[in-house]
């Protein structure tokens, strides 16, 4: 090992440029690599407070459609009763929760500060069974307080600060769009990225709450259920499409049909795009994610393929003296492909850390029009992980195999005494 890095130093020396241009080629196609493989895995991989990812179902949307065609068709949220009656109590779920799906900006009347705006969601008692929001202080509402319709929040930390200027404000009331709410406990502040369980207010929303602005069908609830280790969440989908077929039942004598678009999805789906409450959902932008990763991986490995490829030329001699001495072909493969795997490690960690500093400072990559300035950026534990060790490594063992291979193979096929007498 000591001899191969000594080998790589002193090619450098020997040819500054092109190996300079090698390095900082490899660091940036790594860091964009990087940028893009942390966006796709902040998405689906597991983080507080949606620490059970990888055992979520989601249900949002409900939509039914005429039998003969002639009565058209309607689709959009459900209504607080028929979220309960379609996903409510199925066998293998460890824990359920009934919230509204998107966060709603209301203004707070704090007493620190008078008026600001702060993102709202509406949950039931299980929303903090299914999502982990750790108290600060107080409590959380309780299903009685629930369904009794009582005016309770739940705030997180930022919140408390701005509206009393500590997080010890369990109990005491506080104004939102000028109604009077009591807090009931104070949370961690949680992150954005966490699309179906973030916010800075949290209301009790149940039945009562949801019934003065819900139709028959539809309104404004969703359903998130943890599924019991061991469970399958076809098995989990089987039980929802014989709900489905049991409401097909009250809707016939209306001349409706419902339609099931495979939900509840999980979150790789929800990732993707629901796409709309009449739409199935599919997986196509997953799909395009893995043809950027071909394009990132390979566009940069012909580069530095014609940069290796540089450098050996300037070998060639030495790869001669070296099979004129009885090295084998595959020697001279195994060891270029070594020393480029160790310049390529090299460069892949500063591209790496590139990355993850990018990807942890600079909250553009995950502002949208509802979010901006906000100045959202990922918890370090959702960034670095084994998984984006993984990646790092993968990345520099493929990019190298990529640019290293036909230089290689090219150098190892040289005639002995060509190599020497080449100039």
């Amino acid at each position: 090992m000591k001899q191969r890095i000594r080998q790589i130093i002193n090619d450098m020396r020997r040819q500054p440029l092109i190996s300079g241009v090698s390095f900082i080629a490899t660091v940036m196609s790594v860091f964009l690599f990087m940028v893009v493989a942390i966006l796709q895995r902040l998405q689906t991989i597991p983080f507080a407070p949606e620490s059970c990812r990888d055992r979520l179902l989601v249900g949002e949307f409900f939509h039914y459609k005429s039998i003969d065609g002639s009565r058209g068709e309607t689709s959009g949220g459900m209504s607080y009763a028929l979220a309960r009656q379609i996903y409510g109590g199925l066998d293998g779920v460890e824990s359920e929760a009934f919230m509204q799906p998107d966060l709603t900006t209301k203004t707070v009347g704090g007493r620190v500060e008078k008026n600001f705006q702060a993102y709202c969601r509406g949950v039931d008692a299980g929303f903090f069974k299914v999502f982990d929001h750790p108290l600060v202080s107080g409590r959380y509402f309780t299903a009685d307080e629930v369904n009794a319709g009582l005016p309770l929040i739940v705030i997180s930390e930022r919140t408390a600060r701005r509206a009393f200027g500590t997080t010890d404000c369990a109990g005491k009331p506080l104004l939102l769009n000028h109604r009077k709410y009591t807090v009931s406990g104070v949370v961690k502040d949680n992150s954005f990225l966490a699309t179906t369980a973030c916010g800075d207010v949290f209301i009790a929303t149940g039945a009562a709450a949801s019934a003065s602005n819900d139709d028959v069908y539809f309104g404004n609830t969703a359903a998130a259920l943890v599924v019991k280790d061991g469970v399958s969440f076809s098995s989990i989908r089987d039980q929802v499409k014989a709900r489905y077929a049991v409401l097909d039942t009250e809707l016939k004598p209306q001349g409706f049909k419902s339609v099931n678009h495979g939900s509840p999805y999980d979150q790789a789906t929800i990732a993707s795009g629901l796409g709309g409450s009449n739409m199935t959902p599919d997986n196509s932008s997953q799909t395009m994610y893995y043809i950027l990763y071909a394009i990132l991986l390979v566009v940069p490995a012909l580069n530095l393929s014609s940069l290796l490829h540089s450098r050996m030329h300037k070998r060639i001699s030495e790869i001669g003296v070296r099979r004129a001495f009885g090295c084998t072909r595959r020697r001279v493969v195994t060891d270029i492909l070594w020393e480029n795997f160790l310049v390529t490690l090299a460069g892949g960690f500063v591209g790496v850390t590139a990355g993850i500093v990018f990807a942890m400072t600079y909250s553009g990559l995950y502002e949208n029009i509802d979010t901006y300035g906000s100045g959202l950026t990922p918890a370090l534990d959702s960034v670095i992980n084994w998984g984006t060790v993984a990646i790092a490594v993968g990345v520099c063992f493929i990019l190298n195999l990529i640019s290293a291979s036909v230089p290689a193979w090219q150098a190892s096929r040289l005639n002995p005494v060509e190599a020497i007498n080449a100039k």
